[in-house]
């Protein structure tokens, strides 16, 4: 699944709020790109985040915000190139693969090293691994392993010890890996953070310390994180000298800041103080038409997801027909044209457009699968009032949790204003939190209503629908039905060559999870508005996965 990054509050990603100004000072503006030393002028790009990294350790990063950090600092055996495929990165070469495609030996590359100098080995991969399956950890993505790594379904439920996990170091630079079943997305799975190394001995040295600060972290990615402590607003990426590939990094530093308001960021960018902005609507038909402005249809999911309750205990969510009436009463095209205005559409499922194909017939999944609610506020009314009946009640409120950022306050007071008005008798209180308490809400299952949202982490609906499985550590719902658990993971183990038969599975669990069970209140699918300076090249974004800064480049006079 995409696993289980909990997903940070869509409008909380790390996205880089802002916007832009006049031509002449969109592209006169490099007040910090090259910076002379007295020999050479170092290239610096400056950008902005919505909020604090709310952690860096690879085995317990919950959400998007942490992801995309931990992407430019940490390398697994394989990154994404330019184009989004999976390219070597600590592994060597590709691996020696056996007769039933279940095992795979991989070499290490030999000049790949930590941020101190020290080699990366296959103990280092062996050790996360195991480690992100052991139950004590707690790891969100643990589910990412289940029922495709040998015995990770059954070290993550304490019947088989983390031992058993099917991976080996053979020596210092060979790691062997023995799969359930042959997984045909497993690369796009290794170049997710589930899968990157941690050195042992570093980690436990620091204890609950790790990944913290930058004093206590190792990188092996392409920056490291210069002077940061978890609490700080602003961080800078520096290039990693001892980093295997780092010829192929082109700037010295990326310097970020935490700017939560839109108009802010705004006038940062045409001060020439940031290099690339995310747009909000009211900025989009601003800049339409000029030459730096840019749109682009992404791969993440925003919804609201809804609290059915844990520990054996219940909430009024538990009921079907309240569920499924809050999932009618909300005019979405409003939003998506209104309040974001930037390439966003309307979703009416979970697993958004552009993911994957039939592979038979190349119809996409979206199209396939229809949509699996709609806005109907005449029907929801009917359906609150028989829930309230249930219930025995006449009223109800619930609290609605949305990040701090103007976006999202201004999504969140739509979203009241329309569940009010098409349901008489409901009261939503809105509680605006920072972008790292949301996370903790949402992982803590602390929450009755939730702006949050997934950004898949490979070309698959399984990446969208394995959070839901029951007691997954990403699930925080309270939903749980045996045979959606049979569908899902049957998709990614004795479905997982059958590949009409998978397919058909996967649609199966989508229609359950929405249009059975209402889990959630699917919102729109995330276009991305955003003003780029000129002279910034190869900032790579993928429909699926985590920014990728490693060949972000300054395009200077010179050059």
């Amino acid at each position: 699944m995409k696993y289980l990054r909990i997903f940070i509050p869509v409008l909380l990603v790390l996205i880089f709020l802002a916007a832009c100004g006049d031509k002449e000072n969109q592209s006169t503006n490099k007040s910090d790109e090259t910076v002379d030393n007295g020999e050479s002028e170092e290239k610096i790009v400056r950008l902005s985040a919505a909020g604090e990294i709310p952690g860096l350790n690879p085995t317990l990063a919950d959400n998007d915000f942490s992801f995309n950090v931990i992407n430019q600092v940490f390398e697994g055996l394989y990154r994404l190139d330019k184009e989004g495929k999976p390219q070597l990165a600590m592994a060597a070469e590709e691996p020696e693969v056996s007769d039933d495609n279940k095992v795979l030996t991989f070499k290490i590359r030999e000049d790949a090293k930590w941020s101190d100098g020290s080699p990366v080995t296959a103990n280092d991969f062996e050790y996360a691994w195991k480690k992100v399956v052991a139950p004590e950890t707690g790891a969100a993505y643990g589910p990412q392993l289940e029922a495709i790594v040998l015995n990770a379904s059954e070290i993550l439920v304490g019947e088989l010890p983390p031992d058993e996990l099917g991976v080996e170091a053979l020596d210092d630079h060979t790691l062997q890996v023995t799969l359930e079943n042959p997984v045909p997305f497993f690369k796009e799975l290794l170049t997710t953070a589930t899968f990157f190394p941690q050195k042992q001995e570093f980690v436990e040295e620091h204890g609950d310390e790790y990944a913290l600060d930058s004093e206590h972290t190792l990188f092996n990615g392409p920056f490291v994180l210069s002077n940061w402590k978890s609490t700080d607003s602003s961080w800078t990426y520096e290039k990693n000298e001892n980093y295997w590939d780092k010829d192929a990094v082109n700037v010295d530093k990326i310097e970020v800041n935490v700017v939560k308001d839109t108009e802010t960021a705004v006038k940062l960018y045409l001060n020439g103080e940031l290099d690339r902005v995310n747009l909000s609507s009211d900025y989009v038909q601003q800049f339409q038409g000029e030459d730096e402005f840019h749109t682009y249809l992404t791969g993440s999911a925003s919804y609201l997801k809804m609290n059915q309750g844990k520990d054996g205990e219940t909430t009024d969510l538990a009921n079907l027909n309240i569920r499924k009436a809050l999932n009618m009463v909300i005019d979405k095209q409003i939003i998506v044209d209104e309040l974001l205005n930037n390439g966003s559409i309307v979703a009416n499922a979970n697993v958004p457009r552009g993911v994957a194909t039939n592979p038979e017939t190349g119809e996409d999944f979206r199209d396939e699968n229809g949509d699996l609610t709609n806005y109907d506020p005449e029907k929801a009314r009917e359906l609150f009032e028989k829930g309230l009946d249930e219930l025995g009640k006449t009223e109800l409120e619930f609290e609605l949790i949305s990040s701090d950022s103007s976006s999202s306050k201004q999504l969140a007071e739509n979203l009241k204003f329309q569940m009010e008005s098409n349901l008489p008798g409901l009261t939503i209180n809105i509680r605006n939190l920072t972008p790292k308490a949301s996370i903790a809400a949402n992982v803590g299952q602390e929450y009755e209503l939730i702006i949050t949202g997934w950004d898949g982490d490979y070309q698959d609906p399984l990446t969208y629908l394995n959070l839901f499985i029951t007691d997954s550590p990403g699930n925080h719902t309270g939903y749980s039905n045996e045979e959606y658990d049979r569908l899902v993971l049957g998709s990614k183990s004795d479905l997982a060559d059958k590949p009409m038969e998978r397919w058909e599975a996967l649609l199966k669990a989508e229609k359950m999870l929405i249009e059975d069970s209402a889990v959630l209140i699917p919102l729109y699918q995330n276009g991305t508005a955003y003003m780029q300076k000129e002279y910034l090249k190869d900032y790579i974004t993928y429909t699926v996965s985590s920014d990728n800064y490693k060949w972000i480049n300054i395009e200077t006079d010179e050059q």
